[in-house]
């Protein structure tokens, strides 16, 4: 079994195999700390993917009891592989939109129904919401990034919403890098949900406008100054005014054209007496003959 096929099996292009279970569910354990709480974990992915009959170390899983200390295997979580290529980067695991990348099927953390995992539900789903984050998907929350469309996602929730964003590496990327960072005042689109405001404050629709409303007040960035933005790009508009429905009648009003500045120049002038007048035309008069 080679990197290319866990990496199939992990977005869903491919069935997962008994053996990629097993060592999905050993990485889990090892992330949560090992003990009771590693195993747990394990064993809720195991649950998730169907995994019966399989053994987490030397505990057998699947149809156990809950008596003596042993786990009870839940009913694995419905759904299956991933149905499109958007469906694999809009978070939320296969068939599913979510605030954070998951691999597995996480169904059960939409606790309203709505077809995606928000911020609150994920974090009020606790270890269970760690269970279905692994591989591929536990890199990218790692690293910072954000699922395709999560961000409009949370905006429409209003008040269940939660201002998420980029962190790390995906923050580096989603600024512009070294430069953006210098050009811009603050936060972009690319890195807050809604950038007027903190990262993981409630997008309460009252408090939204407040911190919108103190964002227009707010100093132009460096962008903005330099005249780079869009709003910025021409400063001498052509306005045109509908004097009518008529579209014969529109006028175009067009900025004054500057008047060409008029040369003086400073060089006196020549004053010659008449008597001296008289005799250059004697002169020239002789010459011509």
């Amino acid at each position: 079994m080679g990197f290319f096929d866990d990496l199939a099996m992990g977005f869903g292009a491919k069935p997962k195999t008994q053996d990629f279970k097993q060592r999905t569910a050993a990485t889990i354990a090892k992330n949560k700390g090992g003990g009771a709480a590693g195993a747990a974990a394990a064993e809720k992915y195991l649950s998730d993917v169907g995994g019966s009959g399989l053994s987490f170390g030397n505990t057998p899983v699947g149809n156990l009891s809950n008596s003596g200390g042993q786990f009870q295997q839940p009913a694995p979580s419905s759904g299956g592989g991933y149905t499109s290529i958007a469906d694999m980067f809009d978070g939320g695991g296969p068939g599913m939109a979510g605030a954070q990348f998951s691999n597995v099927p996480s169904g059960h953390l939409d606790t309203d129904g709505s077809g995606y995992i928000s911020e609150m539900e994920y974090n009020a789903g606790g270890n269970s919401a760690l269970a279905t984050q692994g591989g591929i998907s536990s890199l990218s929350n790692n690293l910072g990034f954000r699922p395709l469309g999560s961000y409009e996602q949370e905006r429409n929730l209003g008040s269940a919403g939660t201002n998420i964003g980029t962190s790390g590496l995906g923050d580096f990327l989603a600024s512009g890098g070294m430069m953006g960072s210098f050009l811009n005042s603050g936060p972009t689109s690319l890195q807050l949900a809604n950038p007027n405001m903190p990262q993981g404050a409630t997008l309460d629709p009252g408090a939204v406008s407040v911190y919108d409303a103190k964002a227009e007040m707010a100093e132009p960035s460096l962008m903005e100054k330099l005249r780079l933005t869009p709003e910025f790009a021409n400063p001498n508009p052509v306005n045109v005014t509908d004097n009518s429905s008529d579209n014969s009648s529109i006028a175009v009003v067009e900025p004054p054209k500057p008047v060409s500045p008029v040369v003086v120049s400073r060089q006196p002038a020549i004053h010659i007496a008449p008597t001296r007048q008289y005799a250059y035309g004697g002169i020239v008069s002789l010459g011509r003959r």
